[in-house]
Order: C-alpha cells, then structure tokens, then sequence
C-alpha cells in the first residue's frame, strides 16, 4: 500500500516538476546553448522518481575522445539514464523531425546541437547521415539506437544498417552500450511511471575501432555491435 502511495506521489510530482521545468530549461538552453541544462533536467527527473542506476563497464571509453555509443532502446526512460552514465563525453542524441517543433522542448534540443533524424524520406535520411557525421567532427559523441525504436518486450530488435554508416563514414569508434530495467518502469506507450522496481542497469562494452573499415562493411559492424550488444544484455539480465 505504501509503496502504490509512493508511486503515485512521486509520478505527481513528476508531472509539476515537467510542466514547470520544459520551459525554463529550455529556454536557458536557447539562451546559453550549454548541454549542461539538458543533464541536470535529466538527472534531477531520475532523482524524483528515485531511480537507482548500476554500470557494469568491461573498459570505460577514454575520455577526452569521441565515440558513437550504441545502445539498445527499451523506454523513453533510456535518454534520461543516458545523458547521467555518459556524461564525461560530451553526447548528443538523434532524435525524431517531429521533436524539433515541440515548443520549449524541441527548440532547446536544436539549441543544443541535437541531430533530427527522418525516417521516412530517403534524401533527409542522406541530410541525417551527414549532420551526424559533421557532428561527430565537431567534437561531440553521438548516441544512436540502431533498431530504430523501441523494443516492446525488451528484446533486441532488428538492426537498422543506416546508423553504421555514421562511425564508418566519420572514422570514429563505436562503444555499445546495454541497457536493461527501463521497460519495466516506463515501457513503449505508457505514461505512469511503474516504480514497483527502480533499478536500471547499464553494461558498456570494449570500444570496436573502424579504422580500415568501408562503408562496404557496415553489415559487418552491425554483427560486431549486436554481438556485444547481446553479451551485454545477458550479463546484466543475470
């Protein structure tokens, strides 16, 4: 009984703190363009809600580097976590065209140099493909979810090979990146926070280097993330 109480306060709270916050952190993002309001918002989210986050890492990335993280992608939940366990690399994520015009919210992730991303068109998937590449020249990390939405149940979902272009093409690493807990607490089409179980877990694989790779081998850069990808999933899920 306590712990639906909490749940439903908590999801209250989560809701004000929103509804007060989207416009205020956006619009400092406008102003300053400094990625550290999008960090705080995230990480001051998972606090109300009193998310729990363990990182299993075979090797950290080396900081002052930037890499292309692969990540599985469970539940909205997934970015917030992100933007906490990958903050020391400087990450920016794809997100759909459509954020973009959500006011507040997308004007402050363009601000903030996020890559929209449609799915529909194939010349502005060419036009996505090459922001992230100047992205990733720039300096930045960028976070990609290669099934290209979220998994319903959790399990990895087929790859799209568009995303494996982008380290090809910018001759940077890949880091996977597992995550597993999220769908459990915020699962695909749902808007209550379940917090039942509060725990999410994060495995970060050994970095693939690309150097020599084509962009005839992004079939085989996928196998190689979806490998480590499933390795990670079953080490966390144990």
């Amino acid at each position: 009984m306590l712990s639906k109480i909490s749940e439903i306060f908590r999801n209250f709270l989560l809701w004000i703190y929103i509804i007060i916050t989207v416009p205020l952190f956006g619009t400092l993002a406008i102003i300053t363009k400094r990625h550290f309001w999008a960090r705080l918002w995230c990480e001051l989210l998972l606090k109300i809600l009193g998310i729990k986050i363990r990182v299993f890492a075979e090797e950290w990335p080396q900081k002052g580097k930037n890499y292309v993280f692969m990540c599985n992608h469970q539940s909205q939940l997934d970015i917030p976590v992100l933007e906490s366990v990958l903050k020391d690399y400087n990450i920016r994520f794809l997100a759909k065209k459509s954020l973009f015009d959500i006011p507040f919210f997308g004007w402050g992730i363009k601000a903030l140099g996020y890559v929209p991303v449609e799915r529909e068109d194939p010349k502005e998937g060419l036009k996505s493909l090459l922001a992230c590449v100047e992205k990733l020249k720039e300096g930045f990390s960028l976070v990609v979810f290669p099934e290209g939405t979220r998994s319903k149940t959790g399990e990895l979902l087929p790859f799209k090979i568009g995303g494996f272009l982008i380290p090809i093409k910018a001759e940077v690493p890949v880091c996977p990146v597992a995550i597993w807990g999220t769908i459990e607490i915020l699962p695909k089409g749902s808007l209550w926070m379940k917090l039942k179980k509060r725990e999410v877990k994060v495995y970060i694989g050994p970095v693939i280097e690309v150097s020599g790779l084509t962009l005839k081998d992004k079939t085989l850069l996928l196998q190689k993330v979806r490998e480590a990808l499933l390795k990670g999933l079953e080490k966390i899920k144990a």
